[in-house]
């Protein structure tokens, strides 16, 4: 949330001083990417494959394609894949790249180096593997990298957990066999790799050293040395300040949209760590809102957790019993998916064409994949928040993936594409600024994911900024049901509007698979009444009372 007191921001240009184009598309699930300093770009797609953009030739090469566990039948990999990348620091002179990915023939992740070489990778020496769970319904796996100035590489690692039977809340079923259902046995964990940001600085002979300063000293009993961070439930992108080396990072929430005896409705965080801590989860979201215990056996709602002595207490821990005080986000939104990305110094970077404009000068850029919104952070000396606002409203961005700046002041977008899984749509995109206003001529036409629809229909705008197209889509099959199939499904059906509002509003699950629905009490009945009407209009008959 905006927090009160902050002084009013400064005079961001206009979205109409700002272009937006397309430099290529076709991205399969385009995950993460890297900007060198000559301005190439390498691209990894969750389904495998590394590719490289050269801004010499506007083309697009296959780099190397990885055999990543993607969805397979017996393990469902709900979200492993090839996940993060990121150049290093000196790749002009030495070609190296760190790559995150999992492999198909192993329950793990590997973060391993390579040597990029006459158009394709060589040379893969491992520095981490972190062992991971892969049963049905398991997701949040994070796999963002990114370097800073001292040559640290920074980890984001996800929970690895199923977040689908808690009602929103936090998992903490110690039930046996439901493993995969506690966080505590990995985010709240200070003895496990996985619901962390880790911190390593990496050698040349391929291993990596433990940089002073992380949450735990090396040779602390049950701990890991590599974490810098702990506490996180789904930290999917990260950005790194290149001045002062504090780390950001998005952590995407859980589904709870209504606060109760177990605890807050879901927020979304944009975290700060200018030094190593516990950001919290599972025992806390948003700015420390603290959540009870909760005996999944009996379904007995226990003592809330306390944030400056928070324990672990799960026969899953192997680690700390006593964690470190849980510390605040930098500021948090109602459940989305929001991601942090790099912050801009105007000096840093020569005076190019199309360059970012000084008023964004120590801004932290960030985004939400769900609904392709972008935020401008202010950031003083000492690093507090001076103001938020939106950036570029009105711009299109389909689910992007990534934001970065590259050396000449310019940034990039990339977008994963409009689907849930196999999106081949993916883009990348470059934004340029203009002190003049520029014509706004949009290098897209109309959103894909509402095709069929009627666009100045109210309910197709609210659709459109809403969060359902981050798992719906009007022809296209995305996680859940498409919306010409739910305008079938409902045709005939009395009472059709006030049964799908009743849902949407409500939440729920198994009339079109088990990965529930979360709840939306945040429209009206009035908004959600019209986004009905408008998914309704796509049967071609016609809805009949």
């Amino acid at each position: 949330m905006l927090l009160a007191g902050l002084s009013a921001a400064a005079e961001v240009p206009a979205t109409n001083h700002f272009k937006v184009e397309t430099l290529a598309d076709g991205f399969v699930d385009a995950m993460e990417m890297t900007v060198v300093e000559s301005g190439d770009i390498f691209i990894v797609e969750r389904t495998g494959a590394l590719k490289w953009y050269s801004p010499k030739t506007g083309e697009v090469k296959d780099v190397m394609q990885f055999d990543v566990s993607v969805r397979q039948k017996k393990k469902f990999s709900r979200e492993t894949g090839l996940l993060g990348i990121t150049a290093d620091p000196n790749f002009m002179k030495n070609g190296w790249i760190y790559v995150y990915y999992s492999p198909k023939s192993e329950e793990e992740h590997r973060l391993s180096r390579f040597t990029f070489r006459a158009g394709k990778l060589t040379d893969e020496k491992n520095l981490l593997r972190i062992s991971q769970s892969r049963e049905d319904g398991v997701c949040h796996e994070g796999g963002s990298l990114a370097f800073d100035s001292e040559g640290n590489l920074f980890l984001s690692t996800g929970d690895n957990t199923n977040p689908f039977a808690s009602d929103g809340y936090p998992p903490l079923d110690e039930r046996e066999g439901r493993e995969s259902i506690n966080s505590q046995r990995s985010a709240g964990n200070t003895n496990d790799l996985r619901g962390k940001v880790l911190r390593i600085r990496p050698t040349d002979d391929g291993g990596y050293e433990i940089p002073e300063g992380n949450l735990f000293p090396v040779g602390t009993e049950k701990t890991r040395p590599e974490i810098y961070v702990m506490g996180c439930r789904n930290p999917w992108r990260i950005g790194v300040d290149q001045r002062t080396n504090t780390l950001y990072w998005g952590d995407v929430g859980p589904d709870a949209r209504k606060s109760g005896p177990r605890g807050s409705s879901g927020f979304c965080e944009i975290n700060q760590a200018p030094v190593a801590g516990n950001h919290g989860w599972p025992y806390f979201i948003a700015d420390n809102k603290a959540y009870a215990a909760f005996d999944f056996e009996t379904n007995k709602i226990g003592e809330k957790f306390d944030a400056k002595t928070p324990k672990n207490l799960s026969r899953l821990n192997t680690g700390l019993e006593a964690l470190p005080p849980a510390k605040a986000p930098l500021w948090f939104e109602p459940r989305s998916c929001y991601c942090a990305g790099p912050v801009y110094y105007y000096g840093d970077h020569p005076e190019t064409p199309g360059k970012l404009p000084k008023e964004m000068d120590s801004c932290l850029i960030t985004y939400d994949w769900n609904n392709g919104h972008m935020q401008l952070t202010k950031l003083n000396a000492k690093g507090d928040m001076e103001w938020k606002e939106d950036f570029l409203k009105g711009k299109k961005f389909i689910h992007p993936s990534d934001v970065e700046v590259g050396a000449d002041g310019v940034m990039y977008v990339l977008e994963y594409g409009s689907g849930w899984y196999d999106s081949n749509d993916g883009k990348l995109k470059k934004v340029t600024y203009s002190a003049s206003e520029l014509a706004q001529v949009e290098d897209e036409g109309p959103d894909a994911r509402l095709e069929g629809l009627d666009i100045k229909h109210p309910g197709t705008i609210l659709l459109a900024e809403a969060t359902c197209l981050s798992c719906h889509q009007t022809q296209g099959q995305s996680v859940g049901p498409r919306y010409v199939d739910v305008a079938d499904r409902y045709k005939d059906v009395k009472d059709a509007e006030k049964t799908l509002a009743h849902k949407i509003i409500n939440g729920g699950v198994g009339v079109w698979g088990d990965i529930p629905m979360p709840p939306h009490p945040q429209y009206t009945e009035e908004q959600v009444s019209q986004m009905v009407e408008a998914i309704l209009s796509l049967d071609p008959g016609g809805h009949k009372e």
